[in-house]
């Protein structure tokens, strides 16, 4: 590509006021593909900012080892590494900043990448049929956004100076989603906790410390999918938040987790393990927490996460500069209580954005220690392919600054049915019978924002009132 067509973009940040999250969304679904990256939990410096956008001016996305953008700056397809893919998508792209004060996300690339991606830097065995059929990797362009202050409580616009002409190619019908997939039946209670006896059985026998396990619903949305994100923000409110159009489906995610921050070349993840549920009687809400800060299953398996994230950093991170500021910190969320813990690094300064992915993606909470042999067992054990649950939601802005979280709590939406998945991680005094009740207490809440309707809790799952 020649040299000037990568020249800088110059930004202009405009203030327009105080202005209302929601009157926002509902002001961005107007247009095309919007998204809303939404710190709804307030919590201090974690969830200072949401941002929020629609009508993009490129995409790319990614399926095995295929990849197809367009964008007004290149176009191309590849059929190699999804990677090295992503890689050149980025060249292309031009670079921007705007002086202070610096906002985290100046616009540009707002997406996902699915757990599927996982499966070319890992080299799992990939037998499995996509039965959501939505892609391993997409991003889309977005040159105008809003900016929301949750301290000062104001709003900013950042967009180019100079218009970009906001006329996208469409999606080529073979790379979308179908509006009516065969979805994999969902598993049963007992099915579900038989995978957790074969997964101890994987730890007992020395081929894993840990490993995450899920099982997927599929939940009937109540009106559009904007009302059950609006509805899933107030019920379940989250740091990590956000909601995306994609065009052919639609993600609604509560995140709690963190999965990793760049801004310059310094590096965070926030990886949570350990969970119980939040009590309405405050003696017993503190007791449980209490309870999670003294368990020696839940420290430890935290404590495994931990140091396989020090290690993935650790790969593209200056030699000495991967530490651990926060150990098992209990945070306390509107329906459960959680151990986390900080990692942080300095990035060397040849590490690209692919190489940072190649050495720590998909996050390790969500999939187990050592993670390569974790994922075989994920393979194996799950019916389905995983799709965006459990891979990553959020940006990579025009100065390549990025903040992405865990896809837990997130829904995938194809027509009128969410596919929800929830999981938790597994080790050798685990009960497979409460491991499978813990997964309901983290989807209780969610499912009943999805759905619109009271949902109980019972031993054999989720029952609709």
């Amino acid at each position: 590509m020649p040299e000037e067509m990568r020249s800088s973009l110059r930004l202009t940040v405009r203030p327009v006021g105080r202005i209302d999250p929601m009157a926002l969304f509902h002001r961005v679904t107007r247009g095309r593909w919007p998204f809303f990256l939404d710190s709804s939990l307030r919590e201090s410096d974690l969830a200072r900012y949401s941002f929020l956008g629609s009508d993009p001016c490129g995409w790319f996305r990614t399926r095995g080892p295929d990849a197809l953008w367009q964008t007004p700056w290149s176009e191309g397809s590849s059929k190699d590494d999804p990677l090295q893919s992503l890689g050149a998508f980025l060249e292309g792209l031009p670079w921007a900043t705007a002086g202070d004060p610096v906002y985290p996300f100046l616009g540009g690339c707002v997406g996902y990448f699915s757990y599927d991606l996982g499966r070319h830097i890992e080299r799992i065995p990939d037998g499995k049929a996509p039965d959501l059929q939505v892609p391993d990797l997409h991003l889309a362009i977005y040159p105008r956004i809003y900016v929301v202050d949750h301290i000062w409580g104001e709003t900013f616009v950042i967009a180019p100076r100079s218009r970009i002409a906001i006329d996208p190619v469409e999606v080529p019908e073979e790379w979308t989603v179908p509006s009516n997939p065969d979805a994999i039946e969902p598993l049963s209670r007992d099915e579900y906790v038989e995978t957790i006896r074969e997964a101890k059985r994987a730890i007992y026998e020395g081929d894993i410390f840990q490993v995450n396990l899920s099982h997927r619903l599929a939940l009937p949305i109540r009106g559009t999918a904007e009302d059950a994100y609006a509805r899933l923000r107030t019920r379940t409110p989250s740091s990590f938040g956000g909601y995306l159009d994609a065009g052919d489906h639609r993600l609604l995610s509560a995140s709690p987790e963190r999965f990793l921050r760049v801004r310059g070349r310094q590096v965070e993840t926030r990886p949570i393990k350990g969970t119980r549920p939040r009590a309405s009687d405050a003696p017993e809400d503190r007791a449980l927490a209490e309870e999670l800060l003294a368990s020696e299953k839940d420290a430890a398996e935290n404590v495994m996460i931990v140091d396989l994230e020090r290690n993935d950093l650790g790969k593209v991170c200056e030699f000495g500069s991967v530490h651990v500021p926060v150990l098992k910190a209990l945070r306390s969320l509107p329906n459960v209580h959680h151990l986390e813990s900080v990692v942080r690094g300095r990035l060397r300064a040849d590490v690209t954005i692919p190489e940072l992915l190649r050495a720590t993606f998909p996050g390790g909470s969500i999939t187990g220690a050592p993670k390569p042999r974790a994922m075989e067992i994920i393979e194996r054990l799950e019916p389905h392919r995983r799709g965006v649950y459990s891979g990553s939601l959020g940006y990579i802005s025009w100065d390549r600054s990025l903040d992405w979280n865990i896809a837990i709590r997130t829904a995938t939406v194809i027509g009128g049915t969410a596919h929800f998945a929830v999981g938790g991680g597994i080790v050798a005094d685990s009960n497979p019978e409460a491991e499978y009740r813990e997964t309901l207490d983290k989807l209780r809440g969610h499912a009943e924002a999805i759905t619109g309707d009271r949902v109980e809790v019972t031993p054999d799952g989720l029952r609709m009132a």
